[in-house]
């Protein structure tokens, strides 16, 4: 993926075209990340994200200023977003778990001659995959309409993943539709797959749904630094990053507005 959080730097819609007097900084640096910014931009994620960011702004380039119902509005929004990516980091896990505990495990079967055969778990590895889907899908929903530009940035790079992968994608039975959502074949997945395949797309350090989950952690983060400008409040954990309740937000927003 060519978009990094380091292209975003500052508040410029330059930055996010990777406006670099150095040219081996920018994000259009080598083929690949051509060919990667093409993608983007013929599936209209640039086109989003250049969309949502002028619309900050007036016709004289002011940002314009919220008012209370609008931020909000902004405010139940990003805790939307935070949700949608901490439910998809969650349903990656069953995906990503080594071990005893992994439903990449193969288990044996016996059927009702006494024969005994060991092979993938397939029901338990369709549910995990759909339930990764449908989490995909509504971060997919609710970060499109974002207007933080670090949030926006990691969905498109999330739909340039899975669409760069689709064909490898659709040899697992999993499809994407024209509103960039994952649609799963039960069938197709459970009888037809090959689960070595499977396997490899969706476990490991690397692999496609771990690509996703990391996209989806800095969604997560940027939603909660988009929260913290809006309310100032930030609370801290013991590793010394924060976290924001909702509903904690929100009560000191009606309390102080």
């Amino acid at each position: 993926m060519s978009l990094t959080v380091n292209s975003f730097g500052s508040e410029s819609i330059y930055s996010l075209f990777g406006g670099s007097s150095n040219s081996s900084s920018s994000v259009f640096g080598g083929l690949e990340a051509s060919i990667n910014n093409l993608a983007q931009i013929r599936s209209g994620s640039y086109a989003k994200l250049v969309k949502s960011y002028y619309a900050k702004y007036d016709s004289e380039g002011n940002l314009k200023s919220d008012s209370s119902a609008k931020s909000k509005e902004k405010i139940s929004d990003l805790s939307g977003i935070r949700n949608d990516a901490s439910n998809l980091n969650k349903a990656t896990d069953p995906l990503l778990a080594k071990g005893k505990n992994s439903i990449w495990e193969q288990v044996e079967t016996e059927d009702a001659d006494g024969n005994v055969t060991k092979d993938y778990d397939r029901d338990k590895i369709y549910n995990a995959i759909n339930n990764f889907a449908k989490a995909y899908n509504d971060l997919v929903d609710s970060g499109q309409e974002a207007e933080s530009m670090g949030v926006l940035t990691q969905v498109a790079a999330m739909v340039t993943t899975s669409q760069k992968a689709a064909s490898t994608l659709g040899k697992a039975g999993i499809t994407i539709d024209s509103k960039n959502h994952l649609n799963v074949d039960e069938d197709f997945l459970k009888n037809k797959a090959t689960m070595t395949y499977v396997k490899d797309l969706f476990s490991g350090t690397g692999s496609y749904a771990y690509q996703i989950a990391t996209k989806a952690s800095m969604t997560n983060s940027y939603a909660s630094t988009s929260l913290a400008d809006i309310t100032g409040k930030k609370s801290y954990t013991s590793s010394g990053s924060y976290s924001l309740s909702a509903d904690d937000i929100i009560s000191k927003f009606d309390k102080t507005t």
